[in-house]
């Protein structure tokens, strides 16, 4: 939880300094929603999958997984977002 949260303020810090432009507290939030978004739909739809496979088999890779993944995939995204959308000219 601590990790994720430290991830959460390293997009907001990241989409602040790459607002190009746009104004950056708006494009500082943007990422956050998207980093918060995914997240939050990894841990509700992919996430009880593996954590109930993972307390079956009693996998240290899937427990891990289960526990970190969430941050990785909304990483992934939030780059994906702001290479994406980050280098279109905002609207003037």
């Amino acid at each position: 939880m601590v990790i994720g949260s430290i991830a959460g303020i390293f997009v907001l810090v990241w989409f602040y300094n790459t607002a190009n432009g746009r104004n950056p507290v708006h494009w500082a939030f943007a990422g956050f929603l998207v980093y918060f978004v995914v997240s939050l739909l990894w841990t509700v739809g992919v996430n009880p999958a593996i954590k109930d496979a993972a307390m079956h088999s009693r996998n240290t890779l899937l427990m891990w997984t289960s526990r970190y993944a969430y941050i990785a995939v909304a990483l992934a995204c939030a780059v994906i977002f702001n290479l994406k959308v980050g280098n279109e000219k905002p609207d003037e």
